[in-house]
């Protein structure tokens, strides 16, 4: 017959502690502690020590949720003034649009009552437009005003701002009209030096300027001198600003010059105009 062998091992040492081992562990410690006590008194010692520490440990167990609580209050207080920041970032906005407004409105009232002035002082029939929109038609520049027949504008009528001539209405509808501006290759306009002498006639060179081709070299004229409208033609009242000289050169053996003027109003530039109706007196 064969011999089993057991399998349950021998244990030589036992690791596992005594339950009934620690009990009596403790309860000697305990039985020692009151022998102390009876004899020493050291429960008021224990009671003081407990009482150093135990604010100390309290603290050091309730530190974790203080700092989680004012990092809480410290995200919702960032989270707050960003949110006061970003409000009175758009009321800033709001208003530096608002006094954006005001300073145009004052601008165009400025440019209104300057050109209503000019207008006055000519003691001719006049009436106020806007420009609706500078634009090209059929390659040339062209500027549409938001007046019209139904307001008593004509073609041929001359049309100015606060700084001087702007241009001329070629076609008129029911409730608008189209400008040639000054500067436009067709346009020409009678015109004299502001010191009252030579009448000339000023032609747009389709590119921002206006320009004499053949100005007599012995007839004097200067940089920065300013023409103005003569009113020979009985189209334009006399003395409204036209331009002013920017460039001179030689042509045809210096026995004449070539005049560049530069407007003095740019028509994009302001959004107010002065119209003037029927004939000049």
């Amino acid at each position: 017959m064969k011999r089993r062998h057991s399998t349950k091992k021998l244990r030589l040492f036992n690791t596992n502690q005594s339950p009934i081992f620690s009990f009596i562990v403790l309860l000697l410690v305990s039985f020692l502690l009151m022998g102390l006590d009876y004899r020493k008194e050291i429960q008021p010692d224990i009671k003081q020590f407990r009482s150093y520490i135990k604010p100390p440990l309290i603290y050091f167990l309730n530190l974790p949720n203080k700092i989680s609580e004012s990092v809480k209050e410290t995200l919702t207080t960032k989270s707050a003034l960003l949110e006061e920041k970003i409000q009175l970032e758009n009321s800033m906005m709001e208003l530096s649009i608002e006094n954006q407004k005001l300073i145009f409105l004052e601008a165009e009232n400025s440019i209104l009552r300057n050109s209503m002035k000019i207008a006055s002082n000519l003691a001719i029939k006049s009436i106020s437009a806007e420009i609706i929109l500078p634009t090209v038609i059929n390659g040339k520049r062209s500027i549409i005003i938001n007046k019209g027949q139904d307001d008593g504008i004509q073609v041929g009528s001359p049309v100015i701002n606060n700084l001087g001539l702007v241009g001329q209405v070629i076609l008129t509808e029911k409730n608008y009209s189209e400008v040639a501006p000054i500067t436009a290759r067709e346009y020409i306009v009678p015109a004299i030096l502001e010191k009252g002498t030579d009448n000339v006639i000023l032609r747009g060179t389709g590119s921002g300027y206006l320009e004499i081709k053949m100005f007599p070299s012995h007839r004097v004229a200067k940089i920065g001198e300013q023409f103005m409208t003569s009113g020979i033609d009985g189209i334009y009242p006399k003395g409204i600003k036209i331009g002013n000289i920017i460039d001179i050169k030689p042509v045809v053996t210096n026995q004449f010059n070539h005049l560049l003027i530069a407007p003095t109003s740019d028509p994009t530039t302001h959004s107010q105009v002065r119209v003037f109706l029927g004939g000049i007196k």
